[in-house]
């Protein structure tokens, strides 16, 4: 692959900022309120910043497995359209379940992709 290290670090650092917010957001899904709209704004803001790394790199923006967990991030977030609309919004927290677990399988492949086979994250513990 043709990026840097430099700039292949960055975008593993924001993918995992990405699960960290995703973490915090599952915890709370079912939760109703304002806690859980900033924390859907934060989520938002960090898949964002993770998109347009992506498109700094033609590479990257096409890699498959790239491509997969910017699928399933947008999966998570589909789940919570009702929630950033209405603060009292029902969120499926199953669904929610199910999608967080497909994001780290595809984190984790995209990070050995990349050659960062020490940045992967145990699906079941994380």
């Amino acid at each position: 692959m043709s990026a840097t290290n430099e700039f292949l670090e960055m975008l593993i650092k924001q993918a995992r900022t990405i699960l960290n917010s995703m973490k915090e957001l599952k915890k709370i899904a079912g939760k109703k309120g304002k806690n859980r709209g900033a924390l859907i704004e934060r989520f938002t803001a960090n898949s964002h910043s993770f998109n347009v790394y992506t498109y700094a790199n033609e590479e990257i923006k096409q890699s498959p497995e790239v491509q997969s967990f910017k699928e399933n991030i947008l999966l998570f977030s589909n789940e919570f359209n009702v929630a950033r609309f209405d603060f009292d919004g029902k969120v499926n927290e199953n669904r929610v379940e199910e999608i967080y677990e497909d994001v780290l399988v595809s984190y984790n492949e995209m990070v050995t992709s990349l050659g960062f086979d020490k940045e992967t994250v145990n699906v079941k513990r994380f």
